[in-house]
């Protein structure tokens, strides 16, 4: 007792006597792990995000029970300091901690994309150098450079470190006593960072040599398809954060899509969702079977591309946004695929070099039509699109702009909305203007691609689907963003269409494609149906999943959002006992002949 006693006064004094230098260093780690604070309120209290809180401050100061000056270790946790304010920004934004998939996001995002965040990074920075300079007074000034943690300081950083672990050792075993560790480590601040970070540029240096995968990919093709004597003329068109709620084409009280209205034949689907929320997630689940969020999987996996090319197809990829240099974006990867490959925005060299200039969707016309004049008998082209990505006056020229919305305007209420410093309805307004005029863009485009196509008297079907949807001004939160699970982000358009020389020799193919128009399905449909137009199999190939069979069995709608969560779309947003109103088609408008675009 007397020896308890004697420990406990031993302890009491030793923190009476440096009870400020405990606090200087309290001081000095919450900014260090300042992230892990707020994730403890947001975006509500949580006692798992306190216990991380107290496990990661424990790891930080860890080499003071060896006997590590305190002052020592803060210095050598300088680094640190800058993790903070960018995950507080995503804290504040998404309200989550930075991700493998954001990274990936962020790999991805082009010079036209970040100068629409120009003031975020500015704050950023700002803050910082704020943080450093706070840090490095504190440590300086308030924690002497003798001070060692003694036995109350060691022992409370030992008991945080081990009790947790002898607790899950006796309980469940070594095994998952490690488990666990590694667990706590790789979800805390700043650990949970660090590792995202790492996955993610290891994720896409890991990537290889697609040429290989489709040089010995074994595909089957039907007889009929095989034999066909017809020239085949193919197009895929993969839009770019357009939801399907601001299409004039499905109901949309604006006139945001007349030329497809116009446009006979058109094939709109009326309820399908996308695969992810992000690009970078959905271009792979688009152009390969595997499943949604399984990013990485994709990049092994054969693509629609690569199928086509072991048919006997000259492919192409044709893109509007961005390949990156020396180590190739996920979504890019997949060009590695076709015969040739074309990026308007930009590439840089394989020195890292090169400059970016950004681009409209109609660039992508001349292209096209440059493919389609060298008249092969058998091409895929595949067009990846900038669609309405943001910044939303970058997309269109003055010739689409069919609402009024000044850029500067535009961009000036685009950052008042993204900061939360108004929800100004003229804002909104102005937003959304801006916004309709990129549809009207992508209606101009698609309404051309038809057209051009037509023009071959060609088997042709042509198919366009965007990878996500936007929020938009009726958005409740995240107002013209994406990123998260909502019905303007998750619902999507998907239009296809049809040559008449293609109906007439594969009826079965176009009769189902029209009996499914009303079908819920998921966009992962897309790679499934595109080989079954073809009459092509490969591996991963399920003709259960076409929408142009008979057989038409869709899966579930699983849905990745940038956290790389999967939710069932259905589940979480059953649907909606009512009549719906039915897309505008040439079957629901005056027999009007398309104009020449």
């Amino acid at each position: 007792m007397n020896r308890f006693t004697s420990a406990i006064r031993h302890i009491t004094s030793e923190y009476r006597r440096d009870y400020r230098t405990w606090l200087s260093v309290l001081i000095a780690t919450s900014l260090l792990l300042l992230p892990g604070i707020v994730v403890c309120v947001v975006p509500g209290f949580a006692w798992l995000s306190v216990k991380l809180l107290l496990f990661s401050t424990a790891l930080l100061l860890a080499a003071c029970v060896a006997g590590m000056r305190a002052r020592c270790v803060l210095w050598l946790a300088t680094p640190l300091l800058l993790l903070g304010p960018i995950s507080l920004a995503c804290l504040l934004t998404i309200q989550n901690l930075p991700t493998t998939f954001l990274f990936l996001a962020l790999l991805e995002t082009n010079q036209t994309e970040i100068s629409a965040f120009q003031m975020q990074a500015i704050l950023t920075m700002l803050g910082t150098v704020l943080l450093l300079l706070l840090y490095v007074w504190v440590v300086k000034n308030r924690v002497p450079s003798s001070f060692r943690f003694g036995l109350a300081g060691r022992s409370l950083i030992l008991s945080v470190l081990v009790v947790p672990a002898l607790y899950d050792l006796a309980a469940h075993g070594p095994t998952v006593c490690v488990a666990a560790f590694k667990q706590r480590c790789l979800t805390s601040f700043p650990g949970s960072t660090l590792y995202s970070a790492y996955e993610a540029w290891d994720m896409r240096a890991r990537v290889q040599n697609r040429k290989d995968l489709t040089a010995s990919l074994r595909i089957e093709q039907e007889p009929e398809f095989r034999q066909e004597k017809q020239r085949q003329v193919h197009m895929l068109v993969i839009g770019e954060s357009a939801t399907k709620s601001c299409f004039g084409l499905y109901g949309y009280d604006r006139e945001t899509t007349p030329l497809l209205e116009r446009t006979p034949g058109l094939l709109p689907f009326r309820d399908v969702a996308c695969t992810a929320t992000v690009t970078l997630a959905a271009v792979p689940a688009l152009v390969t079977a595997t499943m949604p969020g399984k990013v990485l999987e994709a990049t092994q996996q054969p693509s629609l591309l690569s199928a086509y090319r072991q048919a006997g197809f000259r492919v192409y990829w044709l893109s509007a946004q961005r390949k990156h240099g020396t180590f190739d974006t996920v979504t890019s990867l997949f060009s590695e695929d076709a015969n040739e490959a074309v990026f308007k925005g930009g590439k840089f060299d394989t020195y890292g070099d090169g400059a970016y200039s950004g681009t409209s969707d109609m660039n992508m016309l001349p292209l096209v039509r440059k493919v389609l004049q060298r008249n092969e008998p058998k091409v895929l082209i595949v067009v990846h699109a900038i669609g309405s990505h943001g910044p939303y006056p970058a997309r269109y020229g003055s010739k689409e702009a069919r609402f009024p919305a000044e850029k500067q305007a535009v961009m000036k209420a685009l950052l008042r909305i993204a900061s939360g410093l108004t929800s100004d309805p003229k804002d909104l307004k102005l937003a959304q203007n801006s916004y309709d005029n990129t549809i009207c863009a992508t209606d101009t485009l698609l309404a051309n691609l038809i057209h051009d196509l037509k023009a071959q008297n060609a088997s042709s079907w042509f198919c366009y689907v965007s990878d996500h949807g936007e929020n938009t001004s009726k958005a409740l939160l995240g107002k013209f963003m994406h990123g998260m699970i909502t019905r303007q982000v998750v619902e999507v358009p998907m239009l296809m269409w049809l040559s008449p020389q293609y109906e007439q020799a594969h009826t079965a193919r176009a009769q189902a494609l029209k009996a499914n128009l009303a079908t819920p399905f998921s966009a992962s449909c897309t790679f499934h149906t595109a080989l079954d137009l073809g009459g092509i199999s490969c591996e991963g190939f399920k003709p259960e999943w076409s929408c142009a069979s008979a057989r038409f069995k869709p899966g579930p709608r699983l849905v990745c959002d940038a956290n790389g969560r999967i939710t069932d779309y259905d589940v979480k947003f059953p649907p909606v006992k009512s009549v719906a109103t039915p897309a505008k088609t040439d079957h629901h408008v005056s027999a009007r002949t398309a104009p020449a675009p």
